[in-house]
């Protein structure tokens, strides 16, 4: 214990600096502003409650225990306030906390403010829900947490956040980090259950699904090797995720390896915005962290301090 203590010290406790944090919480706030511009034309058909699928039917799905749009909208209904206004003020709500978490504004209070009205629209869209929305809540609660707002934010430029390296970013850090390793290890396994991975069906049913079809792909059925060995490379960069990412010498390849399989996602699955917010998860948890570790250790005594007349130069 006495040798393993200090070195979960170091890997938990060892102060960090939040620029990977500050990335993170921009390309979160940017990411879902994109998002709703998209979605805000169709707000009434897809989260409405005589929409697509009326709250009565989501709620059922939601559960009685998470607050919903349907939840909100039978409170204010004795008020007199229609559910149309209240799907409406809860989008500006939700707008509102992401313009804050961009700007870096009381962080954590709008990082608060978004992942407690991005949940309230999430249960009543599950139907319609994919990846990128589960992935976007979960980052959003980490940002009511981490430290995200010690660079690039007005909180720090007002001085009201510590902008140094701290205990607090090298846990946020750890904790992304873990998880990313968690993500892809689960559906790295999964994928490896089924023979579509391993006989590369699983690539050309993707690929030649019309509301996924960027390209006309069917030139691969005259080479399905080709398709076999994808699938076998997606397998291969999931599952070694986890471990070889931790891997000084490897951790920079895996890392891009992991990049160009979302960048492959987006531009032959058209789904972009899942594979940015995958790719600036990657980046923010790992990318900034790539010059810190590799640096050398230096050994014995610290460096003098620098001359008092240099210091602010």
């Amino acid at each position: 214990m006495n040798r393993v203590l200090p070195h979960l010290r170091r890997f938990w406790l060892e102060p960090a600096a939040p620029e990977g944090l500050a990335f993170l919480r921009i390309a979160v706030a940017l990411i879902s502003l994109v998002q709703l511009s998209i979605l805000w034309p169709h707000l009434l058909e897809l989260y409405g409650n005589f929409g697509l699928v009326q709250w009565v039917i989501t709620d059922i799905g939601a559960g009685d225990w998470a607050p919903s749009l349907g939840w909100l909208g039978r409170m204010l209904a004795p008020l007199g306030i229609d559910t149309r206004v209240t799907l409406y003020a809860v989008f500006s709500l939700y707008t509102v906390g992401l313009v804050g978490l961009l700007v870096g504004y009381r962080t954590r209070v709008f990082a608060l403010l978004a992942w407690f009205t991005h949940g309230l629209t999430s249960a009543n869209a599950y139907l319609s829900l994919y990846g990128v929305d589960t992935i976007l809540h979960v980052l959003c609660f980490y940002l009511v947490f981490a430290p995200s707002a010690g660079r690039w934010s007005l909180d720090a430029r007002a001085g009201r956040v510590f902008t140094g390296p701290s205990s607090t970013a090298r846990v946020a850090l750890r904790t992304l980090q873990l998880h990313l390793c968690f993500i892809y290890l689960d559906t790295g396994l999964a994928k490896a259950q089924g023979l579509q991975w391993w006989n590369g069906e699983a690539l050309w049913r993707a690929l030649m699904q019309p509301q996924f079809q960027a390209f006309d792909f069917a030139w691969l059925a005259s080479y399905p090797l080709l398709a076999k060995l994808a699938c076998w490379g997606t397998l291969l960069i999931e599952v070694g995720y986890a471990g070889m990412v931790w891997v000084p010498r490897l951790r920079r390849h895996w890392l891009v390896a992991t990049l160009l399989l979302h960048a492959g996602i987006a531009v032959c699955l058209r789904l972009w915005l899942f594979s940015l917010t995958m790719m600036a998860f990657n980046l923010a948890a790992f990318a900034w962290a790539w010059r810190s570790s590799e640096a050398p250790v230096r050994e014995g005594p610290p460096e003098p301090a620098p001359d008092t007349a240099l210091q602010g130069v």
